[in-house]
């Protein structure tokens, strides 16, 4: 509805837009990823590894232009959010995040409002 809204009338509702949601603005795209530090860079390509753990076509690690496609984000992100919950995590959808709790660097949790 907000996302109609916005795209029909150029209304934004500030606490939904392309930017909310699983996966945020990545399910609206056409699933395309694009870096500018280096395909085979470390950081990238733990990335790509652990888009094919959770479900990408394996294609995207050798691919000059690696495409995943809307289709493909959808699983991936159920698979991600499964796991998470099997590891403990907690998904709260249409919660907002106020402040993340960081420790030593490391998130441990956050302060959401429901």
């Amino acid at each position: 509805k907000s996302i109609g809204a916005l795209i029909n009338r150029r209304t934004i509702d500030p606490n939904s837009n392309f930017s909310f949601g699983e996966g945020g603005a990545g399910t609206w795209s056409d699933g395309k990823l694009t870096t500018r530090i280096g395909r085979n860079s470390g950081p990238v390509r733990y990335v790509l590894e652990t888009l094919v753990k959770y479900g990408a076509p394996e294609r995207i690690l050798v691919e000059g232009a690696p495409h995943l496609g809307t289709d493909n984000l959808v699983r991936l992100l159920r698979n991600m959010r499964q796991d998470l919950r099997a590891m403990g995590g907690e998904i709260h959808f249409g919660a907002r995040v106020e402040k993340f709790n960081i420790e030593d660097g490391t998130i441990k949790g956050v302060d959401a409002i429901c």
